[in-house]
């Protein structure tokens, strides 16, 4: 696969009453085309801030961060929060389309794919329903479909089940998966959960405490030994993925 994202030695810092505070120091990683890649790490790392860096809503202190593109425009980069954003004085289809209008963006090739995205992952009869209507998971499938409706290059995935129960989260980080996979998409989660990390990534990337860089780069490789996404929390290998993070974390929580 080729390389759609690389960071090259980022830094970043920002400055408070105390003085600099050094949040990342020569953070380096490549992100391949096509893949789901899980960042962990210990609380207060930085995790966040690198979804920032790279949607270029902050600007690294040093280095160079790099979107390549396959037919040369920048490439589009789609970003998914902890809460849904959805306004709930609008139906849920006129929530779907709000980024296709704030682009002027709304054809009938838009529009059309937004229907075939609400029909595609069972969500059309939706359409007519207020987000108030809804579950909190159904709100984040919602979410993502707003998402994909401007056929990003890139997902940014931040803690975006956070807010919903344990049996909810489950549920949606399944279909979030199978939808991303569905649409041959890049994404990268920030996650505190590791089961989640481990569950949904091709690939997991554990950062170091702060001022944080790439402390261990794991591939998840459950295909590899024939074992399916719905049943990896049962496999061994799922539990030895667990343990080393576990491990890795546990360690970067006792150094000083």
């Amino acid at each position: 696969m080729s390389a759609i994202l690389k960071l090259d030695h980022i830094a970043y810092s920002y400055y408070s009453d105390t003085g600099e505070v050094k949040v990342m120091d020569n953070m380096d990683f490549t992100i391949e085309n096509g893949s789901f890649t899980a960042i962990v790490g210990p609380s207060g790392c930085g995790k966040s801030t690198i979804l920032s860096l790279i949607a270029g809503l902050l600007k690294p202190t040093d280095g160079f961060i790099t979107l390549y593109s396959n037919d040369f425009a920048a490439p589009k980069i789609g970003y998914m929060l902890q809460h849904d954003h959805l306004l709930e004085w609008r139906d849920i289809y006129h929530n779907v389309i709000l980024g296709l209008e704030i682009q002027h963006k709304l054809t009938n090739e838009s529009l059309a794919l937004v229907d075939e995205l609400l029909e595609k992952y069972n969500l059309s009869h939706t359409k007519a329903l207020l987000p108030s209507e809804l579950s909190g998971g159904m709100r984040q499938r919602i979410a993502l479909i707003r998402t994909l409706t401007l056929k990003p290059d890139l997902l940014l995935l931040d803690e975006p089940f956070s807010a919903l129960d344990y049996q909810t989260r489950l549920l949606v980080s399944q279909d979030v998966h199978r939808i991303i996979k569905s649409e041959n998409k890049t994404a990268i989660l920030v996650t505190h959960d590791i089961a989640e990390a481990i569950s949904m990534a091709d690939h997991v990337l554990l950062l170091s405490k702060a001022p944080c860089q790439v402390k261990l780069s794991i591939p998840i490789e459950f295909e590899k030994h024939g074992i399916s996404r719905e049943t990896v929390r049962d496999s061994k290998l799922f539990q030895d993925y667990f343990d080393l993070i576990w491990g890795e974390l546990q360690n970067e929580n006792t150094e000083k």
